[in-house]
């Protein structure tokens, strides 16, 4: 059953803390889910399809380019991250024009992996795309702060 406000929801865990301690349990409550930006999901996703691709690489290949692929992906997902719960609109628009930068420079990178047949043609190919429709999310989030934001 739902709970119409706040109140009730705080007295139900106030009975369940109750009740736990009178029974001698412990009362263990999952915290909400945390709900991310779309882009978040699907930058996530590309990594880890490339993270999956990166053990298989040897061992030259992957402690150069490969390391510069993983970190590039690893900030992109910190810059995502701290846009998503940055509070003034002119750091997120910083955030996110930085995250824009990184992915243009991990398609370098993959690129420069792809031409050094490095990275095979199909998984090239996968993260490419990804990064693709990862760019216009990005884009557009960035157009609507824009329009939000008055000029400093």
């Amino acid at each position: 059953m739902p709970h119409k406000n706040f109140s009730q929801v705080i007295n139900k865990l106030f009975n369940a803390i109750i009740l736990s301690k009178v029974c001698n349990k412990t009362l263990l409550v999952d915290p909400p889910p945390t709900q991310f930006p779309l882009v978040i999901i699907k930058t996530k996703e590309a990594y880890l399809l490339w993270h999956n691709f990166l053990v298989n690489l040897k061992r030259i290949d992957r402690y150069t380019v490969g390391q510069r692929i993983d970190d590039t992906f690893l900030t992109l997902l910190e810059l995502l991250f701290r846009a998503s719960f940055a509070y003034d609109k002119f750091e997120k628009l910083a955030l996110i024009s930085q995250a824009i930068g990184k992915r243009d420079l991990l398609n370098f990178f993959l690129q420069l992996g792809w031409e050094h047949k490095i990275i095979p043609h199909k998984m090239y190919s996968d993260l490419i795309i990804r990064l693709d429709e990862i760019g216009r999310m990005l884009g557009g989030w960035k157009k609507s702060l824009a329009e939000k934001t008055p000029a400093k």
